[in-house]
């Protein structure tokens, strides 16, 4: 990853937290944001197994204006966010730059923080710094999947089920968000009045739950609750105000709901401690969403910046045969749900240039997962068919949740010597008119997100977009707080619906996985055309000539929640 020398690293006396902060040498064409990775040394809490000496360290990735002030606590305001379901601090890199220069642009200096949560202490990007550095993805893929060394390191391996992954749950997660916090701001009077706490996508209800915790065991003192950190509360694609830490609201006083409160805390403590014992596996591994495709993820992302349009011969065809991608090309590369359940169909079957290949993956013309859709582009050089899984695939139950409906399109097989090499149009590309590409399917209006810069938040600094490690301990903490429980780590949860005494806004993608929800109650604006991750990725500059959305509304919301 590229990043310079430390800006400070200090080990104060007494009890002052060990600070390191890398500014990050960014390829972003918005230069006057700065961005660097802070890290602060917080050891898990007690009671916390064995672990890596890196898991005993915190992290965001901080934006600031050039022209503004070097210290938080002299900036306007700060925002600090964090991420969805595996999903690391560099999605919102678009998101903060814009947010950053639309409030200069009103003369304001804000900052934006983007929380990496724990469990990327495990990542190792030895082998994409070293693609990233070079050039050449076949030395990554040698290090993560052959077993070869980088500069005498060899990689410990992606079926590694590391204890530690038991322990990172929501009562870890709500102590890091506060330990940025309080250790960055000291003062709660100036974060209660400056700092905008939110989420994208499960980041929304991650959120809810730190403004309902309570950090010193008393429930009379209200000045270390979390809902007492912020000024206000944003979320991206997601719900605030959820219900998850309201018993009131979760877990119904009559029968029926009592007893299926029961059964479902009953079942979930079940799971925790299967996963304590490693009975079931520790992080999430499912239809081919894995710690090692999502390095894949990474080393696409390498290779789509640098050489968008040489063909990704790499990381199709070259890597080897895991379980894991195996699972994610045949899932990505079936076109209707016959030939998902009866053949062998594979992204390996199919030739694509690297952009385009990260279109077929994370485009919301391409990917069949509805979680991972940013709006860039679109197919070109190419014939196209249908891919009808998507639709299809709600025949089989618990499939569908992941597989998403749209209208999606594959490269038409035409047999290994005639295959042509499909390619990749950006959002502002298009065309118009009779001769528009992907007229009928897409449209320049619903285009929002550049590839190039998805492409470079994918791999760019010491951290990263995805989230390879994401611990189940997480899911199965939230099923039990939703069935009313507020024993052992969740305990915490002690201040209910309190987010609801501070303002809040949501940005709900016009084409997300939220919008036609009816239970969300928090005010909201729809960025129609928008897709789940274009809330954190769309561009400054959208085709209708609109501004962005995203940021509009943060800086509207900061201005409306913080005093000047």
């Amino acid at each position: 990853m590229s990043f310079g020398v430390a800006l400070a690293a200090s080990v104060a006396p007494a009890c002052a937290v060990e600070r390191v902060e890398i500014p990050i040498v960014s390829a972003s064409p918005q230069t006057d944001v700065i961005s660097s990775v802070v890290r602060l040394h917080v050891p898990m809490l007690p009671g916390a197994a064995p672990h890596p000496e890196a898991c005993d360290w915190i992290a965001y990735e901080r934006f600031r204006s050039g022209a503004g002030p070097t210290d938080a606590t002299q900036s306007d305001a700060v925002a600090v966010l964090i991420p969805g379901i595996l999903e690391g601090a560099t999605a919102f890199d678009p998101l903060a730059r814009n947010a950053v220069r639309e409030a200069a642009r009103r003369g304001r200096h804000i900052e934006i923080w983007a929380i990496d949560r724990r469990a990327n202490c495990l990542e190792d990007h030895t082998g994409t710094d070293a693609a990233e550095a070079t050039g050449d993805a076949s030395a990554a893929i040698d290090y993560y999947f052959r077993g070869t060394s980088i500069d005498g390191k060899t990689f410990a391996g992606f079926r590694q089920n590391d204890r530690v992954l038991a322990d990172i749950g929501i009562a870890q997660t709500m102590h890091d968000y506060h330990a940025v916090l309080t250790t960055e701001l000291p003062s709660q009077p100036w974060r209660e009045q400056h700092v905008i706490c939110g989420g994208h996508s499960l980041g929304g209800p991650l959120t809810e739950i730190y403004a309902s915790w309570d950090f010193d065991g008393k429930r009379s003192t209200t000045d270390d609750a979390g809902y007492r950190q912020c000024a206000g509360f944003i979320g991206f694609d997601t719900m605030l105000n959820a219900g998850t830490v309201d018993a009131k609201r979760t877990a119904s006083k009559d029968l029926l709901g009592a007893v299926a409160g029961g059964l479902l805390g009953a079942a979930t403590k079940a799971t925790t401690d299967a996963i304590k014992a490693g009975r079931v596996p520790r992080h999430v591994d499912l239809l081919g969403i894995a710690p090692d495709t999502m390095t894949l993820l990474e080393l696409v992302g390498v290779r789509a910046f640098q050489d968008p349009d040489v063909e990704a011969t790499a990381v199709v065809q070259d890597v080897p045969k895991t379980a894991s991608v195996e699972a994610f090309f045949h899932l990505a590369g079936s076109a209707d749900l016959r030939g998902f359940v009866a053949s062998k169909a594979s992204l390996r079957d199919l030739r694509y240039s690297n952009m385009a290949l990260l279109g077929q993956i994370m485009d919301d013309n391409g990917a069949a997962l509805g979680l991972v859709r940013s709006s860039f582009g679109y197919f070109d050089g190419v014939p196209l068919r249908r891919n009808k899984l998507p639709e299809q695939a709600w025949l089989i139950p618990g499939l569908g949740t992941l597989v998403s409906p749209d209208r999606l399109m594959l490269p038409a097989y035409l047999g290994k010597a005639k295959q042509p090499l499909a390619r990749w149009r950006n959002y502002d590309a298009l065309g118009s008119g009779d001769t528009q590409l992907g007229k009928g399917v897409t449209a320049p209006n619903l285009e929002v997100t550049d590839a190039s810069e998805f492409a470079r938040i994918l791999h760019e600094g010491p951290l990263s977009l995805t989230e390879n490690w994401f611990p189940i301990r997480m899911m199965a903490d939230l099923a039990l707080l939703a069935a009313g429980d507020r024993t052992a780590s969740l305990a915490g949860s002690k201040h209910g619906s309190k987010m609801t005494s501070k303002p809040r806004i949501a940005v709900i993608a016009g084409d997300g996985i939220m919008v036609g929800n009816g239970k969300a109650v928090d005010p909201r604006v729809v960025a129609e055309g928008y897709q789940h991750l274009d809330v954190v990725t769309a561009a400054e500059q959208q085709n209708d000539g609109r501004p962005e959305i995203s940021s509009q509304t943060l800086a509207n919301f900061i201005d409306q929640a913080v005093a000047r």
